[in-house]
């Protein structure tokens, strides 16, 4: 049943993210696959797309690129990423100049055209170490706030043309609105997230042992099991074991406080908690805390 009870948990906890992946509508997210058909939002620079057919998408952790590659038939990656202030005039000169892309290999421009608000070029290899069986193409556009989105290929010569063609395409469909650095949360609603769920802390990290759990039921009401973790650790003794009461949350955005008050034969004082959200992580007092739907809530 423990493992049951844990396997569900973990479904949940899934879940959850989805929801709130949801509630920020498309925005780009590092490390989540994004599927043929599926749209794509860097607010940074108001850049939407949407990721082409027989193709998939994904933002790396720790990484300002994010990676098309290709599900179909073809062979090649396509990286897209955005180069501060800069002009589609100076990225022009810049590409006939040619790019290092190692201490013996060159990147350089052939005959870039500029369509409109895009330029796009074929690209050929300079240096020693060259692969003649590959080929290259870059296009890019500008942003609203100085900045070019930048989406480039280097593919075996015999894929060339189907790539090329991807590229063009997604960024000619590609939109640019009014960039923004608005968080992601600016309008989470806690109350609605934490209805019905289960926090928990884990003694050795997330997967261990159970620490603190804590249900919070839709009525209001919630019930603990309170060990040494969590953000009544630092209480005395009393605040310890299994309590029960009701619980409220204040404020929506980024962070919450969540107050309890407890009832039953302990005359325990009302406890606050300052909850923060961060890459759909929930921390507390330092802690992490994972959230999954309640089993003990009706």
């Amino acid at each position: 049943m423990k493992l049951l009870r844990y396997l569900f948990l973990l479904i949940t906890c899934v879940s959850v993210v989805q929801v709130l992946a949801q509630k920020k509508t498309n925005r780009l997210q590092p490390g989540k696959i994004y599927s043929a058909g599926e749209k794509i939002y860097a607010p940074r620079y108001g850049f939407n797309a949407t990721i082409p057919a027989d193709w998939e998408g994904m933002l790396p952790r720790e990484s300002e690129v994010f990676l098309l590659t290709p599900t179909g038939s073809v062979f090649g990656e396509i990286y897209i990423y955005a180069l501060e202030n800069m002009d589609l005039t100076s990225l022009k000169a810049a590409w006939i100049k040619g790019v290092n892309l190692s201490e013996s290999i060159r990147l350089k421009a052939v005959n870039p055209t500029l369509e409109g608000d895009l330029l796009y070029s074929e690209g050929i290899g300079e240096g020693d170490k060259i692969n003649k069986g590959n080929k290259a193409f870059a296009v890019a556009r500008p942003t609203t706030n100085g900045a070019c989105i930048v989406a480039i290929s280097i593919m075996p010569v015999q894929f060339f043309e189907p790539i090329k063609n991807t590229l063009l395409t997604f960024m000619r469909n590609s939109t640019l609105g009014e960039p923004s650095n608005a968080s992601p949360y600016a309008d989470l609603n806690w109350e609605e997230l934490l209805s019905g769920k289960s926090l928990i802390t884990y003694m050795y990290g997330e997967g261990g042992s159970k620490d603190t759990e804590i249900d919070l039921c839709k009525d209001g009401s919630f019930t603990a099991t309170i060990k040494k973790s969590g953000f009544m650790k630092n209480q005395n003794a009393d605040y310890h074991g299994r309590l029960m009461g009701t619980w409220r949350v204040e404020g929506t955005g980024e962070s919450t406080k969540l107050t309890f008050t407890f009832t039953g034969k302990k005359k325990l004082a009302p406890i606050e908690a300052v909850l923060t959200i961060q890459e759909d992580k929930i921390f507390s007092g330092g802690e992490r805390y994972s959230i999954g739907q309640s089993l003990r809530c009706k």
